[in-house]
């Protein structure tokens, strides 16, 4: 089974990952063939530039320990493609992947599809929002499009009772907004893939906001009044209930109402009483306001159940790797890749190392080439004192250049702390190299980039094994 896995994952990784999107209708349409399985099974569907990952897997932790069987979709996997496709907590077997690919290729037929791929046809589905299903001219899926029809058909057939999905981007035009979620969550918006959203915090929230269904409830904490105004002009226009978790009322659109909830004073009002500084994963500050965003989608939801048990129980375990874990004990790696969600995690290290008594900051770096990484680099270098800077480059075509970045590093130095930047090639000899010349009273940090988090966590896995 392992040869034939390998050969199914490879599969998946040459399917084009970053093409112009196809219509939702073609994501319908393949859907229809499997027999619709997106249908009969409830959801939470969740969009934002940064924090979508980490309140998905809170709103499946809470509904998890509420009793209900509950999947879990998200994106990117930091080591192994099954991280992806989860139920209660647990990672699709490689056996289950493999089945759940060939049931998919056997209905599809996905040879007939690839060879009908037609690049003229592709243009002309950009920027589609007609999801009608379509009775002729089926495309190959891609990438993400083909993992998410895994995970559709994967809930479905295992009897979900929930699914929580995660957009992989933006939201209009994800392969995921062929759902009718119970609940929609938008998160903090910031600038990331410009290149594909738009330029600015409205059209990127326009395009988040695309996830908004008629008549269905939105949360959001976006972190900006610019993206507010724009979620709030589209739940108007759909009559949509939708709820600002940063001024802490509930709007219906529909009826102009508003509803205040009861201060819980912990600096948000809250129906349950959560005191988030309790639980250890809450230290980190940008997670507070996840879960924030999380503990009110889920009181909106009304399931009928204990929700503070359950929300206490997920809290009290809650753990995203990638997302300020110590991979060691002097090790700090974070996915942090665009500017906000960089300006977030300064502002948690320098209270974790205030908290846990460092002395010294050391860092790692690699970054996509898409990614805004002049900026991310000025908000390092000028917010946190470094001994040493020691720059990667990540895998693939996507791999930005080293001594650029180096050269950015130093353009941005404070005067009065000079310190030491290298490129050192591949992540492997990055993390090889300042580990060796770590000292004991220095933190390292590892961020920029999630595909740079799993290359180190598969460095770590091998040396382990």
């Amino acid at each position: 089974m392992s040869n034939r896995y390998n050969e199914v994952i490879d599969y998946i990784n040459n399917t084009p990952k970053f093409t112009k999107k196809t219509k939702l209708s073609n994501t319908l349409g393949l859907l229809h063939k499997l027999g619709d399985p997106q249908v009969g099974v409830k959801t939470v569907h969740i969009a934002g530039t940064n924090g979508k990952g980490s309140v998905a897997r809170m709103m499946s932790g809470f509904l998890q320990n509420s009793g209900f069987k509950t999947g879990l979709f998200t994106s990117p996997h930091l080591v192994r493609m099954n991280e992806r496709i989860q139920i209660n907590g647990q990672e699709i077997s490689d056996d289950d992947l493999v089945d759940l690919f060939d049931k998919i290729d056997k209905c599809l037929d996905l040879k007939l599809l690839m060879n009908r791929q037609d690049q003229q046809f592709m243009s002309n589905c950009r920027d589609s929002e007609n999801i009608n299903v379509p009775e002729l001219d089926l495309q190959h899926p891609a990438f993400f499009e083909l993992l998410f029809i895994m995970a559709v058909l994967y809930f479905k057939d295992k009897g979900c009772d929930y699914v929580v999905y995660e957009t992989g981007l933006g939201g209009r035009l994800d392969a995921t907004n062929i759902l009718t979620p119970e609940i929609s969550i938008i998160t903090s918006i910031g600038m990331d893939h410009m290149q594909y959203l738009g330029d600015t915090i409205e059209s990127i929230a326009g395009e988040k906001a695309g996830i908004i269904k008629k008549g269905i409830p939105v949360v959001y904490n976006t972190g900006d009044s610019r993206a507010d105004k724009v979620i709030e002009e589209k739940a108007e226009e759909l009559g949509s209930p939708c709820y600002n978790v940063s001024a802490a009322m509930l709007q219906d659109a529909s009826q102009g109402s508003v509803q205040q909830t009861k201060d819980s004073g912990y600096g948000y009002n809250y129906k349950v009483s959560v005191d988030l500084g309790s639980y250890p994963a809450m230290r980190v500050l940008y997670q507070r306001e996840n879960a924030r965003t999380a503990i009110s989608a889920f009181e909106l939801m009304n399931i009928g159940t204990d929700i503070e048990a359950a929300i206490h129980k997920t809290l009290d375990t809650f753990s995203w790797p990638g997302r300020m874990e110590y991979i060691k004990p002097n090790v700090l790696i974070d996915g942090a890749h665009n500017e906000d969600a960089v300006l977030k995690y300064v502002e948690s290290v320098k209270v974790i190392k205030e908290r846990d008594g460092w002395d010294k900051l050391s860092l790692i770096f690699a970054v996509a080439s898409d990614k805004d990484y002049d900026s991310m680099i000025k908000i390092l270098t000028e917010e946190l004192d470094f001994e040493n800077v020691y720059i990667g480059e990540i895998k693939g075509d996507r791999k930005s250049d080293a001594q650029t970045e180096v050269q950015m590093f130093r353009k941005y130095m404070k005067k009065d702390k000079i310190f030491k930047v290298r490129a050192l090639g591949d992540i492997s000899k990055a993390w090889e190299t300042a580990r060796s010349e770590q000292a004991d009273d220095t933190l390292l940090l590892v961020v920029g980039s999630l595909y740079m988090v799993g290359e180190i966590k598969a460095v770590i896995s091998s040396d382990n094994s």
